[in-house]
């Protein structure tokens, strides 16, 4: 009985992460004819969700279909015309190609440093932040990009799992420290704690695509492991 309490909490705690889901994403324009497909091929694991965010307006986020019954392969369709970049998530990893930077990457250490420091003192909910990738122009009133994981690593909001999302930030510099512009939330959800760090994996394949007034075929995607 015990065990089953726990499965239908955990249930019921990924149902209303899905909810939560759908009101974050975009939503498409029917009237584009535009749109994205491909099937990866390794890793051979099913796909959780596949997001498309344009690298020129991040707060976009376009939730794309997963096809076939093992789940690897996806398609988008009503995507406006302009080129996205592409998010793979996995149960226990996750691929990206977005674009943080549009130039050369200038940012100091030391900017670095004050980027990771604000990004620790936020959400103080979140116990754990990691930061994956990080690009930026150096120097007063410049901006900055950086895909993160925020994880509660414990049990939250009466349920087992943990709380985690992956999170797309923009900060700029105010002088004395960098500050965030806004922060995106990609992929909210609860989680088995023996599953709540995922391995991230950068694939330029899967950035820089550029969508017109047909369904661009990215064909068969091999990913490194």
């Amino acid at each position: 009985m015990k065990q089953l309490l726990r499965l239908c909490a955990l249930l019921l705690l990924a149902c209303s992460a899905a909810a939560e889901r759908d009101r974050l994403y975009t939503a498409t324009d029917p009237s584009a004819s535009g749109g994205i497909q491909g099937t990866i091929l390794t890793p051979s694991l099913p796909i959780m969700q596949v997001l498309a965010i344009p690298p020129d307006e991040p707060g976009l986020v376009y939730e794309g279909q997963l096809t076939g019954s093992d789940r690897r392969s996806f398609r988008f369709e009503g995507l406006p015309m302009r080129k996205y970049d592409l998010i793979l998530i996995y149960e226990d990893r996750f691929y990206e190609g977005l674009r943080l930077q549009r130039g050369a990457d200038t940012l100091t250490t030391e900017d670095r440093a004050k980027i990771d420091d604000i990004v620790q003192a936020s959400e103080p909910f979140f116990t754990k932040k990691f930061i994956h990738r990080v690009e930026g122009t150096t120097g007063r009133g410049n901006l900055a990009r950086c895909l993160c994981t925020f994880l509660r690593d414990r049990p939250s909001d009466g349920g087992e799992g943990y709380r985690r999302t992956f999170k797309l930030i923009m900060l700029k510099d105010v002088g004395p420290g960098w500050q965030f512009v806004r922060a995106r939330d990609l992929y909210p959800l609860y989680v088995d704690p023996t599953l709540a760090e995922p391995h991230h994996h950068y694939a330029e394949a899967l950035g820089g695509i550029r969508v017109t007034r047909s369904i661009k075929d990215l064909g068969e995607l091999r990913l490194t492991q």
